[in-house]
C-alpha cells in the first residue's frame, strides 16, 4: 500500500534521532534505481554529487513526505513511497540490493529500498512550492489545522467527486492513501464511490471523526503492521479492510467482504453497510 502519515511520521522522528548531524560521504545507486530514474522520480544520478560532503540540518515530515534539509538551501525529498528505508550501523551488514545508499561520514548507512514506487530528489529549497506533488500539501488529520470546518469546507469544493477521490487530493488532505482510506470509510459506512453531494450532515460529521480516529490509533500503534520503519521493524495497526478481509464476515453485519478496484486502485467494502446512496 505504501508509506501515508503515521509510517512517515514515526519514519521522520527516527530519523531525526539518528541520522540529523550526520554528513553525507557517499550516495551509491544500484542497479534497480534505473527504473525509478526512467521514470522521473529520481534525480539523483544528475545531483547525487551536490551533496557529497553536505550536513544534514533537520528533518520535517508533511503528509506523505520527508524534507531532509542540507547545505546552502538544498533539499532531499522522499514521498509517495512503497517500499522501505533502513539504518545501518558501521558495524551492520548491508544487503547486496537497494536502490539508493547513503554513507555517512561515521561509517553508518542508510539504504532506500522501493517495492514499486518512490519519489526521491534533490531541489533548492526556493523551489519546493513549485514541486508537482510535495509544493502544495493540505494539513493533515493529526494537525490543529485539520478542523471539522476545514473538512467541512473541503468536501464543499468538491460535490461531484467520489469520496475516494477527494480523500486522496494531498493538496486537501496530506497524508490519506489507499490502505488507510479502506478503513476510514468502512468505519464511516461509506462507499468509496459515493458522491459528496449525496451526503447528509451527519454522515459528513461521522467521516471526519472516522479520520481522526483511524490515523490517531495508527499513530500511536506505530503504523500498520505491513510497512517497516527505520529499523526494519513492523508496525502494529492491523488493517480492518484489505486483501486478508475479503470473503470474511462483516463485524456489524456478517456479510462477506469483497474487493473491487476503484479508481485506479484495490477497494475493500463491505456490500451491506457501505452501499452507494444516490
Amino acid at each position: 500500500m505504501g508509506l501515508e502519515l503515521p509510517e512517515i511520521l514515526k519514519l521522520a522522528g527516527q530519523m531525526d534521532r539518528t541520522i540529523k548531524g550526520k554528513t553525507i560521504r557517499a550516495i551509491v545507486l544500484g542497479d534497480r534505481c534505473a527504473s525509478l530514474i526512467k521514470q522521473g522520480m529520481c534525480n539523483l544520478d544528475r545531483r547525487k554529487d551536490e551533496v557529497i560532503n553536505n550536513t544534514i540540518h533537520s528533518i520535517r515530515p508533511q503528509g506523505k513526505w520527508i524534507f531532509v534539509e542540507l547545505d546552502q538551501g538544498r533539499l532531499l525529498l522522499c514521498g509517495e513511497i512503497i517500499g522501505k528505508f533502513v539504518f545501518y550501523e558501521k558495524q551492520d551488514t548491508i544487503p547486496s540490493t537497494y536502490h539508493v545508499l547513503f554513507d555517512f561520514d561515521d561509517d553508518a548507512s542508510l539504504t532506500f529500498q522501493s517495492s514499486l514506487y518512490g519519489i526521491i530528489e534533490i531541489i533548492q529549497q526556493d523551489q519546493l512550492s513549485q514541486h508537482k506533488y510535495a509544493g502544495t500539501l493540505g494539513p493533515a488529520p493529526h494537525e490543529e489545522e485539520f478542523t471539522y470546518p476545514y473538512f467541512a469546507n473541503v468536501l464543499s469544493r468538491h460535490p461531484d467527486k467520489a469520496l475516494k477521490a477527494v480523500l486522496n487530493l494531498q493538496s486537501e488532505i496530506a497524508g490519506l492513501g489507499n490502505g488507510y482510506l479502506n478503513d476510514i470509510l468502512y468505519e464511516a459506512r461509506l462507499h468509496p464511490k459515493q458522491k459528496v453531494s449525496a451526503l447528509k450532515d451527519e454522515e459528513k460529521k461521522g467521516l471526519y471523526e472516522s479520520i481522526v480516529k483511524t490515523i490517531k490509533s495508527a499513530l500511536e500503534l506505530g503504523g500498520s503492521s505491513q510497512e517497516y520503519d527505520l529499523f526494519d521493524t513492523p508496525g502494529k495497526y492491523i488493517r480492518i479492510m484489505d486483501k486478508n478481509s475479503v470473503g470474511a464476515p462483516c463485524k456489524r453485519c456478517g456479510t462477506k467482504i469483497v474487493k473491487t478496484n476503484i479508481l485506479g486502485s484495490s477497494a475493500y467494502i463491505c456490500p451491506d453497510c457501505q452501499k452507494i446512496i444516490i
